[in-house]
């Protein structure tokens, strides 16, 4: 802010001036023939600053009391008006200069100031502003203006008694000023009166301490009324160029103290790093002329360095200025050296591991980012399938992210991380993807759940429509063999054949095919279908065919006994007479596992039981009804009529079988089996 010059006023002759050097040689200075008086301050601490005496250069003072019972504050006078300086350069921390009278051109007491807003509790303590009362030794009208001042070693000086608006007009809270800067002016307000006076006989003067926290570190704090220390100690000042340099009772003239300013530089670095990484500074090059010790401050002060060789870790990045300012010891003159530092944005580091899959199943990514910096993030997924990149959070990254691919392969897939200042990291890692085979269900007409089996049934020479449905997990074409021979390709797009990556056709796919197929010889066949997919899964799935002969009649079991005994001509040709074998072992329970009749020659010994023997007789019965089945002549669903009762022919050979098997079933039940198996030559087609 602007400084308004201040009038100073004519130094008082027959005054002798304090000269000499700091913490140096010390001369005297009190009026010849008159020592200085000699102070007894008890326990009472000494500053660690020297001040110079707190009036304008050339102004003849008179320090009254050092106040011993107050704890070392000091009185001084220089007449009213006088032009109040810091002692040492600082801070402003306070300032109440609206109490008293606004100055004018004649004694300075010309306009009354009416009471502040601030001077609430002023006005209660002392009755509604009862001018008749006293708060500390001053009627309640005229009470105490005051500046305190902070100063860069963390000692305090306050400046008391000070000019109406004489402070404000020019200064603000937190202004720093300098040493030997005007203040404001010396006058009475909230001085206390002489004995039993009223305002008139107040004397001018200023009244000066300095303090010092109570706490290290700590601010002082004051009561917003007079100014007086809420949480300090007032110490013994240390005054430059006096003798002893201990201000006692006497005449002064106040002159700037006698010492050069320090210089300051900084050195270190370096002062180009990446964020997470650190700079040194080093401030011990900074030396004082006269060989004090120095205080050090910093700025940017959010970064709180302190000492001479602090040290500074960002973590993020910054450009800017790191400003040493270095003060002395004597009025706190300060002095400045910068430093431009760089610390540089480092893109995030990102680790990726994947956990591979089959195709159509979840495959996931997790990842790690690391980053020396305290950025914030944003990042996404390219699977490596030819979709859009995929915005993931940095915590769904941890826990890990599902992806599904339609189609095996290895899939690049990298996850990337860009930082707040645009730094971008990227993490890589093949993704594998397995093929699954595909799954075919096939499906005959008029299958027949025999004892031995299911089969699909039909007459020698015709033909039946069977379908396949074959389903996969991956976006495939599924191609489909037959043993029939035939053979068809189904495309996943339904158009094209799939390209070797299809991570994201359709899926999962399923296609079906259909085959007529015809059976010319009668006996047991399989129809089977083969399914591959495009990336070499194959599977299949087969089914029983009993293909029966084309008898119209049934003839009895010596008649089919000839037809496998190898004498004489038989009825049936041999090629067809082993369908009708293999058929009833297809379809049997009993026969080719308890009994073989899987030769003719096995059959024709079945076929020709001992007469007693009712085991054996029921077999032959048994063999002779399979055959009626096998030749055509009784169907698998035709009805038996057994004593007057219809009963469906798969349930009398199922009951029958398990007779024979059965060590439990009597030759009574045996006999009757024969009796019952008889009957099947005579079934309703």
């Amino acid at each position: 802010m602007k400084r308004q010059p201040m009038r100073r006023p004519a130094s008082r002759r027959g005054i002798a001036v304090a000269l000499g050097i700091a913490v140096g040689l010390v001369v005297g200075s009190a009026v010849a023939g008159v020592p200085p008086a000699v102070a007894d301050h008890g326990a009472a601490a000494t500053s660690t600053g020297i001040y110079r005496l707190p009036y304008a250069d050339g102004t003849a003072l008179t320090v009254t009391d050092w106040h011993h019972d107050h704890n070392v504050a000091y009185d001084m006078n220089a007449g009213l008006g006088s032009e109040v300086v810091a002692a040492a350069s600082g801070w402003i921390r306070a300032i109440v200069d609206h109490h008293g009278q606004e100055p004018g051109a004649g004694d300075g007491r010309d306009v009354q100031i009416p009471p502040q807003p601030q001077d609430d509790a002023l006005e209660h303590a002392c009755g509604n502003n009862d001018a008749s009362s006293t708060v500390w030794g001053g009627n309640c009208g005229w009470y105490n203006n005051y500046v305190w001042i902070e100063h860069p070693n963390g000692e305090y000086s306050k400046y008391s008694h000070l000019g109406t608006r004489t402070v404000s007009a020019n200064w603000s809270e937190g202004d720093w000023i300098e040493a030997g800067e005007i203040i404001g002016l010396e006058n009475d307000i909230g001085a206390a009166s002489t004995a039993g006076g009223g305002p008139g006989d107040r004397a001018s003067h200023l009244h000066w301490e300095v303090a010092v926290p109570d706490t290290p570190g700590a601010p002082v704090t004051w009561d917003a009324l007079g100014g007086f220390l809420d949480d300090g100690a007032r110490v013994i000042a240390r005054i430059c160029d006096i003798p002893g340099q201990e201000l006692v009772e006497g005449d002064y003239v106040a002159e700037p103290c006698d010492h050069d300013p320090p210089s300051a530089v900084l050195g270190g670095g370096p002062f180009v790093v990446d964020e997470g990484d650190t700079i040194a500074f080093d401030a011990s090059e900074s030396s004082d002329p006269d060989g004090l010790p120095l205080t050090y401050r910093w700025e940017p002060a959010e970064f709180s360095l302190a000492g001479t060789t602090p040290e500074l870790t960002l973590a993020d990045d910054f450009a800017g200025t790191v400003t040493l300012v270095v003060y002395d010891r004597v009025e706190a003159l300060r002095a400045t050296a910068g430093r431009q530092i760089t610390v540089r944005n480092v893109p995030p580091t990102v680790s990726v591991v994947a956990t591979p899959a089959d195709e159509g199943a979840p495959a996931s990514v997790r990842a790690t980012v690391a980053d020396p910096g305290t950025d914030t993030f944003a990042a996404e997924i390219d699977w490596g399938d030819g979709a859009p990149p995929e915005p993931v959070t940095i915590p769904q990254l941890a826990l890990g992210v599902d992806h599904v691919y339609g189609d095996d392969g290895s899939y690049a897939v990298a996850v990337t991380v860009t930082d707040d200042d645009g730094g971008v990291g990227v993490g890589s890692v093949p993704l594998d993807v397995w093929n699954l085979t595909p799954e075919v269900e096939l499906t005959l007409p008029d299958v027949v759940a025999f004892p031995g089996g299911d089969f699909s049934v039909l007459e020698a020479g015709g033909e039946i429509e069977a379908d396949a449905v074959a389903a996969d997990e991956g976006s495939d074409d599924l191609a489909f063999t037959w043993s029939t021979g035939a053979e068809s390709i189904v495309y996943n797009d339904g158009a094209l054949p799939d390209p070797p990556l299809s991570p994201s056709g359709s899926f999962p796919f399923e296609a079906s095919d259909a085959v007529t197929a015809g059976f010319a010889e009668a006996g047991v066949s399989r129809l089977t279908v083969a399914v591959a997919d495009d990336d070499g899964g194959t599977t299949d799935a087969s089914a029983g065919v009993i293909a029966t002969g084309t008898a119209d009649t049934a003839f009895g079991q010596g008649w089919w006994m000839h037809q496998f005994s190898g004498t004489g001509r038989p009825h049936v040709d041999p090629p067809v007479a082993a369908g009708y074998l293999g058929t009833v072992a297809a379809v049997s329970g009993v026969f080719g596992e308890t009994y073989s009749a899987g030769t003719p020659a096995e059959a024709a010994d079945l076929l020709a039981p001992p007469h007693d023997g009712w085991e054996d007789r029921a077999v032959a019965g048994l063999l002779t009804a399979w055959l009626h089945f096998a030749g055509g002549a009784v169907s698998w669903d035709a009805e038996i009529t057994v004593d007057g009762v219809p009963i469906a022919y798969l349930d009398l050979m199922e009951d029958a079988e398990q007779a024979i098997a059965s060590p439990t079933t009597t030759d009574d039940q045996l006999r009757r089996l024969v009796q019952d198996l008889a009957a099947v030559r005579h079934a309703t087609r």
